[in-house]
C-alpha cells in the first residue's frame, strides 16, 4: 500500500502550516545536529518502505515523519508498506537498493531479531545497512477483549495455567519483540504454554482481537493507544519497567507478575549501506528535524511513543549490541526458523 505525499501540490491546512514553518525553522538549525560533518540530502522522490502491513506503530511513525521531512526538505515523500516474511521483504528490498539516499527503511527492533531467528538471511542487520536515526522507544503491551473476562493480567496468567497451549495470543509477526516479551514471561512464571498466533503486522493482528479471534495480544503500545482509551480493548500490562505515561492506568509486568522485568522496543531509519556519509548525515538532520516538530512529537507522544532521535553512532552501536541479545533468548525459547 502506498501513501503518497507531494509538498508541491498538496492542500496544506492551518495546522500543516504550523507543521511547515516550524520545520523550516528547525531545518535553519539542522547543521548544529551535524556539527563538524558536512551533510547533503537526496535529490528526488524518498521512498520510506514501512515492512509493515499499514496501522501498525512502524507504519504510524514513518507516515508522521516521511510528511515532515517533505516539508523540511521540500522533497516528494512515498510510505510503501512492504509486509511480509518477519519483516524480511522490505528489509531485504531496502538493503538492495541503490545507495543513494532515497530509499528509507523503518525499522523495529526485529531487524536486530531476525539475524538469529532466520538462518539465511538475504542481508545483514549490521552490514547491509547505514543506521540513520533511532526515533523512538516504547514498550509492549498485553491486552485482551472487554468481553473475554480477562480483565487483569493475573487473569491471563490463570487463564493459561488452567488451559495449556490453548490461549490464543495473537503477535505482530513471529519473533517480534512482542513474542520475545511473551517467552520470558512464560519462562520467568514456570513454563506456561499459550499458543501464539502471528500475523503480518499490528493492525490485522488488533481487528482479530476486536472481532473476538484471540484471547489475548502483545504488541507495541502506540499501535492500540486509542483502541485501549475508547474501550475497545483492555490493556492488562506494559513491558517496561515504568508505567507508560500514555497509559498511566495500565500497570507493568514488572508490578504485577514480573518484577524487574524490562522489555522495551525501538524503531528508527536506515539506508542501503554505502550510502555517502554526507547524505546519511543529513536525512539524520531532516528526521531530527521532523521529530522535533511540534505536531509530529505531540502525535507520538500522545500515542506512547518515547523520542530520541539519536544519531548513526548512537543507533549502529545498539543495533550491534541487541543481535548479540536477542540471540540468547531466541535460542532459548527455541524460536529459530528453518
Amino acid at each position: 500500500m502506498l501513501e503518497h505525499f507531494d509538498p508541491a501540490t498538496a492542500e496544506i491546512t492551518p495546522v500543516d502550516r504550523r507543521t511547515a514553518v516550524a520545520a523550516l525553522i528547525a531545518a535553519l538549525a539542522a547543521p548544529a545536529l551535524i556539527r563538524g560533518a558536512r551533510a547533503e540530502t537526496p535529490k528526488g522522490t524518498i521512498r520510506f518502505i514501512v515492512p509493515f502491513a499499514p496501522g501498525g506503530s512502524v507504519d504510524v511513525l514513518g507516515r508522521a515523519v516521511a510528511k515532515a521531512v517533505g516539508l523540511g526538505l521540500n522533497r516528494t515523500t512515498v510510505v510503501e508498506n512492504v509486509a511480509g516474511g518477519s519483516t524480511n521483504l522490505g528489509s531485504e528490498r531496502v538493503a538492495r537498493s541503490a545507495p543513494d539516499g532515497l530509499t528509507v527503511l523503518v525499522a523495529s527492533d526485529s531487524l536486530a531479531i531476525n539475524k538469529s531467528l532466520f538462518p539465511r538471511l538475504g542481508f545483514d542487520p549490521v552490514n547491509s545497512f547505514e543506521p540513520v536515526t533511532l526515533a523512538i522507544t516504547a514498550p509492549q503491551l498485553l491486552l485482551t477483549h472487554p468481553g473475554s473476562g480477562i480483565v487483569r493480567v493475573e487473569d491471563y496468567i490463570a487463564a493459561a495455567r488452567n488451559r495449556p497451549g490453548a490461549v490464543k495470543v495473537g503477535l505482530p509477526g513471529h519473533g517480534v519483540i512482542g513474542h520475545l516479551a511473551s517467552e520470558i514471561v512464560n519462562r520467568r512464571l514456570g513454563g506456561l504454554s499459550v499458543n501464539h498466533i502471528p500475523y503480518n503486522g499490528g493492525a490485522p493482528a488488533s481487528r482479530d482481537l476486536i472481532g473476538g479471534h484471540l484471547d489475548a495480544l502483545y504488541i507495541t503500545l502506540p499501535a492500540v493507544t486509542s483502541q485501549v482509551r475508547e474501550g475497545m480493548l483492555n490493556g492488562l500490562a506494559v513491558s517496561s519497567v515504568r508505567r507508560s505515561r500514555a497509559l498511566p492506568d495500565v500497570p507493568t509486568l514488572a508490578e504485577t507478575i514480573a518484577p524487574g522485568l524490562d522489555v522495551v522496543s525501538w524503531q528508527g531509519f536506515l539506508l542501503p549501506a554505502g550510502t555517502p556519509k554526507a547524505l546519511v548525515q543529513g536525512l539524520h538532520a531532516a528526521i531530527a528535524t521532523a521529530l522535533s516538530d511540534p505536531s509530529v512529537a505531540a502525535l507520538l507522544e500522545a500515542l506512547g511513543f518515547d523520542i530520541l532521535a539519536e544519531g548513526p553512532d548512537h543507533f549502529a552501536g545498539l543495533i550491534r549490541r541487541d543481535v548479540q541479545t536477542f540471540a540468547e533468548i531466541v535460542q532459548q525459547a527455541g524460536l529459530v526458523r528453518s
